[in-house]
C-alpha cells in the first residue's frame, strides 16, 4: 500500500478569517503556471480572466500568469523556484514530487477528476468504418499503429486498455500531441490517443473521429495543483488564498458553460468557443462510452484520487521516467485547500460538470 500522508507541515499561528489573514500576511509574488491546452487546467484561465486571486491573496501581492503546452517546462520552472504554483496534468505533476534533491514540491488539489472523460480518449481516423458498437471500434484498432503523447495521461492510459486487453495494436508509436494532430489531418495516422480540447479540435475539424472514453476500462483521469513546500511554509495564508481563488473558478466553470468556453477561447489558438464548449460540456455517447459526468471538481484527495496517484507512480517507473514504482512520502500537502474549504464553509467534491447535449455556442 503505498503510503501518502497529506500532513501539513506548517503551524497555522495566527490563522484567523480571511480578513484577519490579509491584514496579517505579507505580500507575497507568486508566478503561476496554467494551461490553456488542458481542459483539466482550465481553472487557471479563469483565474487570470476574472482576477480572483486579488481578494484572497495579502493586500499588495503580485501573480505573474505562465501559460505552457505541457507539463514539464511548469515542473522545470517549479524545481528551479521560477515557479510557486502550477495547475497541470496527473503524470508530469506526479514526476514532480519526487525530485526531493532538487526541491520539495506537493500536490496540493484536485481541481479536475473524471471517470476517462478528459485525458482518456482514443480517436480514429475521418475515414474509419462507421462502427455500430464499442467493440467493434476497439477490434478495428487492433492491428493498426496507434500513437500517444510519451510519458503523459494518455500513454498510461493507453497502455492500460492494451493491458485489459481492450485493443491488441501492431506498436505504439510516441508522438507529441501536436504530432498527432497533424498526422490525423494528413490522413497518414489510424487511431491515438488525445487529451481535450486537442481531441476535440480535431473531431470539430473533421480530421478525425471519437472511438472510445477511458469509461469502459475504469480508467481514471485527473488534474494537479501544485506548491513548493517552502511557499507554504513560509505564506500560509496566501497558499490558502490561492485555494479559495481555484475553488471560484472551478464553480465558476461548473455554473457558467458558455462564458468559460468563450474565456478559454480567447486564451487558446485556434479554439473557438464551440469548440471550447464541446470540449468540456458535450456529452459524450454511450458509442464510445460516455460517463454521464464530465468532470468532478474533486480538490481532495480521497480513495479515487490517490488510485491513480498510485497506478500513474507505477506508470512512470515502468517507462523509466522513475526510478521507483512508489509514491514519495508526503507526496502531497492538503492543508491549504482543506483550510480554504472549511473557511469557505464548503465540503468537497465542490460540483459537477454533466454531459449535456451539443448546442451551438458563438
Amino acid at each position: 500500500m503505498v503510503r501518502l500522508l497529506g500532513l501539513a507541515l506548517v503551524a497555522l499561528v495566527g490563522v484567523g478569517s480571511p480578513s484577519q489573514q490579509a491584514f496579517a500576511a505579507d505580500p507575497v509574488n507568486i508566478t503561476y503556471g496554467y494551461h490553456p491546452y488542458w481542459t483539466g487546467g482550465w481553472n487557471g484561465v479563469i483565474i487570470k480572466s476574472k482576477g480572483l486571486w486579488k481578494q484572497h491573496l495579502p493586500p499588495g501581492s503580485t501573480v505573474n500568469f505562465e501559460a505552457h503546452l505541457t507539463g514539464p517546462p511548469m515542473v522545470n520552472a517549479l524545481l528551479a523556484n521560477k515557479m510557486q504554483i502550477g495547475t497541470m496534468g496527473d503524470m508530469p505533476s506526479l514526476v514532480a514530487t519526487t525530485k526531493r534533491s532538487v526541491a520539495d514540491v506537493r500536490l496540493v488539489s484536485v481541481p479536475m477528476f473524471s471517470n476517462g472523460q478528459n485525458c482518456n480518449k482514443i480517436l480514429v481516423r475521418k475515414d474509419a468504418p462507421d462502427f455500430k458498437t464499442h467493440q467493434e471500434a476497439m477490434a478495428w484498432i487492433s492491428g493498426k499503429d496507434f500513437a500517444v503523447h510519451r510519458g503523459t495521461c494518455t500513454n498510461r492510459f493507453s497502455l492500460a486498455v492494451i493491458a485489459k486487453g481492450g485493443f491488441t495494436p501492431s506498436q505504439v508509436l510516441n508522438m507529441p500531441i501536436e504530432v498527432i494532430a497533424s498526422n490525423f489531418e494528413a490522413g497518414k495516422l489510424d487511431a491515438a490517443a488525445m487529451w481535450e480540447p486537442h481531441a476535440r479540435r480535431a473531431v470539430e475539424l473533421g480530421h478525425a473521429r471519437y472511438a472510445s472514453t477511458g469509461a469502459p476500462w475504469n480508467e481514471t483521469d485527473a488534474d494537479f495543483t501544485l506548491m513548493r513546500q517552502d511557499f507554504i511554509e513560509k505564506h500560509p495564508e496566501a497558499a490558502i488564498g490561492w485555494m479559495k481563488a481555484e475553488i471560484e473558478a472551478v464553480k465558476f466553470m461548473i455554473e457558467n458553460p458558455e462564458e468559460t468556453a468563450r474565456i478559454v477561447a480567447s486564451e487558446t489558438v485556434g479554439y473557438t468557443p464551440q469548440t471550447a464548449w464541446s470540449a468540456l460540456y458535450e456529452k459524450n455517447g454511450e458509442l464510445i462510452g460516455g460517463d454521464p459526468i464530465n468532470y468532478v471538481g474533486k480538490m481532495i484527495f480521497d480513495d479515487e484520487v490517490i488510485d491513480i496517484m498510485t497506478k500513474g507512480y507505477a506508470f512512470l517507473h515502468s517507462v523509466k521516467v522513475l526510478k521507483s514504482p512508489d509514491a514519495p512520502e508526503n507526496a502531497y500537502n492538503d492543508m491549504p485547500v482543506t483550510e480554504a474549504l472549511k473557511q469557505m464553509g464548503l465540503t468537497a467534491p465542490i460540483g459537477e460538470i454533466p454531459g449535456v447535449p451539443r448546442k451551438e455556442v458563438e
